[in-house]
């Protein structure tokens, strides 16, 4: 016992409980390896933080007992910003002018405390490493017992039966998700807008413009059910989407079905999205719409907090400002750059290419012929920023296109967005046009190209969860039922 009163083991206990709960709480979705780097990080910063003090205190135990309260706050503040904002009687306080502030209040007042009442030290030094210990006990096990009872995130989604015998052709398939766009009928009544070029462009290039929706508004579950055929268990929180239930989104979105099928037809898969897809790696490990490895673990410490909500204003002072802000464009293009390589690459066998871009999604980087915006403008969730914006997507979308038409012509290709406009300023905008901002929230983009022109007459009006429903019956022989259209707003934060 008596180690326990003069060692400060919960230094390194809070960084061990800290990577241990993360680990519990996305377990399937982090490897050890990334667990353990991303500990030895932290430890190493508040050993760092403790010598320091220590030049100040002259006490081990005085100075490692601050470094506790602060990296306490620092690496949990993610976890308590959200259970404040969830607290209605303590909702005021998610402000961050309002926890900020206190705080640094609550920081000073228990340094004030620590040097004044001198013999509460050894009680607290004592409390914290059994404190900690149990915690990281409970963890332990809790760990250990989804290892061994294999209690891993699984899909939650059934196979849809493909008979590969039917199939005759195998042609390439770009699959082409453009983030947020919204569709023909949103633009003209909401934004005064008709997208008349570019749908004459595309039937010009045979593409058939089908009446279609998206079934959700919000991208994680909108893709898990195209990439799946199905529509999502309603196992999730109704009255606001937690992390809990992207992880089921993004794992169902890795194992997608769709996947499985065009596989079982002998096709390879290219990946060029914000995903992860298999053991295909997304294009990023660190974008903040879709975190991913060690960004699950750290993407709730203090100050991945504030470049979430203000990295923006970063943009001046320093380069890890500006690599924040522009993480979205440098996917983008990334996946662009990717997509257009792999349309003049010729395989041995057909190919399925998946690419998801973050356009016109927020943060709107660029005007409509691709000059950068000022930093306070593209950050903005502004109607005609993102008009603009979707004006420079068109120019993305004709490229790619005349692409695959002229290097790769008896491609099938699917040109569709996960969800329409459905930005925070979105119900202002709908309200001039007197009709509800969840209608238009569904209105999107959806544009296919089959050079033989075989269209699937059954199905006109559909909604994204049955799309490659379409393309298999139209394409490739098969008799899958379709699913009743309908839609479903998720609340997320």
């Amino acid at each position: 016992m008596k180690p326990l009163k003069k060692i400060p083991f919960f230094l390194f206990l809070l960084v061990f409980f800290f990577c241990l709960h993360g680990w519990l709480e996305n377990y399937g979705f982090i490897s050890s390896s990334e667990v353990l780097f991303t500990g030895l990080f932290i430890f190493f910063g508040m050993l760092l933080l403790t010598a320091i003090l220590f030049l100040f205190t002259k006490k081990l135990l005085h100075a490692s007992l601050i470094t506790f309260f602060i990296a306490l706050w620092y690496l949990f503040f993610g976890a308590m910003h959200d259970w404040v904002k969830n607290i209605a009687w303590l909702h005021f306080m998610h402000s961050y002018s309002v926890i900020l502030p206190l705080l640094l209040i609550v920081n000073i007042a228990y340094i004030f405390l620590l040097k004044r009442y001198v013999s509460f030290r050894p009680k607290l030094f004592f409390y914290l490493n059994i404190l900690l210990l149990v915690y990281c006990l409970i963890d332990g096990f809790l760990l250990l017992n989804k290892t061994f009872n294999n209690k891993n995130i699984a899909p939650t989604t059934s196979s849809v039966v493909f008979e590969t015998s039917k199939v005759t052709a195998k042609p390439n398939v770009y699959f082409i998700v453009f983030d947020c766009y919204a569709g023909y009928k949103s633009l003209q009544d909401s934004f005064g807008f008709k997208n008349d070029s570019l749908y004459n462009f595309l039937q010009l290039k045979y593409f058939k413009i089908l009446p279609s929706f998206s079934n959700y508004n919000f991208t994680f579950f909108s893709m898990s059910s195209m990439l799946n055929m199905q529509y999502i268990q309603y196992d999730y929180h109704n009255k606001i989407a937690v992390q809990a239930d992207m992880q089921k989104r993004i794992n169902e979105i890795k194992n997608g079905n769709l996947f499985s099928i065009f596989n079982s037809m002998g096709y390879s898969i290219e990946n060029y999205s914000i995903f992860d897809i298999k053991n295909k790696p997304g294009v990023s490990n660190n974008n903040v719409i879709v975190p991913m490895h060690a960004d699950l673990i750290t993407n709730k410490i203090l100050h991945n907090r504030l470049l979430l909500d203000f990295g923006y204003l970063l943009y001046k002072f320093n380069y890890f400002g500006r690599r924040h802000i522009f993480q979205h464009d440098n996917d983008n293009n990334t996946s662009y750059n990717n997509l257009m390589a792999s349309i003049e690459k010729t395989n041995n066998s057909p190919k399925f290419v998946y690419t998801h871009l973050l356009m016109p999604h927020a943060p709107y980087f660029k005007d409509s012929v691709g000059n950068y915006l000022p930093i306070n403008k593209f950050n903005v969730e502004s109607k005609t920023n993102y008009l603009s914006y979707l004006k420079y997507t068109n120019t993305i979308i004709k490229s790619i296109v005349d692409k695959i038409t002229l290097q790769d012509s008896s491609a099938l290709v699917l040109l569709v967005s996960d969800h329409g406009y459905n930005n925070k300023g979105s119900v202002r905008i709908f309200d001039t046009a007197q009709i509800s901002a969840e209608q238009y929230t569904f209105n999107n983009l959806c544009a296919v190209r089959f050079p033989d022109k075989r269209f699937d007459s059954a199905k006109i009006t559909m909604s994204n969860v049955n799309i490659f429903r379409y393309l298999f019956n139209a394409q490739f022989a098969q008799k899958i039922p379709y699913l009743k259209d309908s839609t479903v707003l998720v609340n997320h934060d």
